[in-house]
């Protein structure tokens, strides 16, 4: 069954928006809820076909870009190219992200490196990238999503202590850069779900059962990239079932 489109919301309306992984998943439902309420958003992930169908959704307040998260030059494409079509960016929302479990013994240099490229060097080369038009602005918002893997305390999975650091790292990020930079009325967030309804999970831990969907997900971080969280920031949400 369809679900019915939102109205516009004045929160979003005419708001530049740049969703990392957006091709899939958590990335693509939040691009998604951003467009239908009235965002312009800037949609990126390496799958060319799959952001097409993506930005088909809503083609005349999104834009697909193509590219690696991890590649300085991509995500300078990224923002070149959203800037020209809709200005700077005003609300960031790194949700690209892997998993490719192995043993820890076994994991080669190339992927350990690899999962710290997209996990978290791509999370640090687009907010490195929107921070001096925010800064400019003395506002803008940074949502980064992580996972319950990377919060100490949670239970463990054998094969991920690669993705469980990256994600760790983003937390770890969030907080810092929160603090860097709010002075200039800028807030930088996290969400660190759990077992999510997406292609990624069912390919990492085809036995898991998910505990919630991506659209679940995607309103926890339209909250935290709206005015309704202003007094929330360096924070890591929690969204799992316990």
């Amino acid at each position: 069954m369809n679900q019915p489109v939102p109205p516009p919301d004045p929160v979003f309306t005419d708001r530049v928006a740049i969703v990392t992984g957006a091709s899939s998943g958590i990335g693509a439902a939040t691009a998604t809820a951003l467009a239908a309420r009235g965002a312009m958003v800037a949609l990126f992930a390496r799958s060319a076909g799959k952001l097409a169908e993506v930005a088909a959704r809503s083609r005349d307040r999104m834009l697909a870009v193509t590219g690696d998260v991890g590649s300085p030059e991509d995500v300078e494409r990224l923002f070149s190219e959203t800037e020209a079509r809709f200005g700077d960016c005003d609300i960031l929302i790194n949700c690209a992200g892997m998993i490719d479990p192995h043993p820890f013994a076994k994991t080669s240099v190339e992927a350990w490196d690899r999962m710290f490229a997209v996990n978290t060097r791509g999370a640090f080369l687009t907010a490195r990238r929107a921070l001096p038009a925010m800064i400019a602005r003395r506002s803008g918002t940074i949502v980064n999503v992580a996972s319950i893997s990377g919060v100490i305390g949670p239970k463990k999975f054998p094969g991920f202590v690669s993705y469980c650091a990256s994600k760790a790292a983003v937390i770890s990020m969030t907080e810092a850069l929160a603090a860097e930079v709010a002075r200039y009325g800028i807030r930088v967030n996290c969400v660190s779900p759990g077992s999510v309804d997406t292609e990624m999970l069912r390919r990492a831990g085809p036995g898991l059962v998910p505990d919630m969907t991506p659209e679940e997900v995607a309103r926890t971080i339209l909250f935290l990239a709206s005015p309704e969280s202003r007094p929330m920031s360096g924070q890591n949400l929690h969204v799992y079932s316990a």
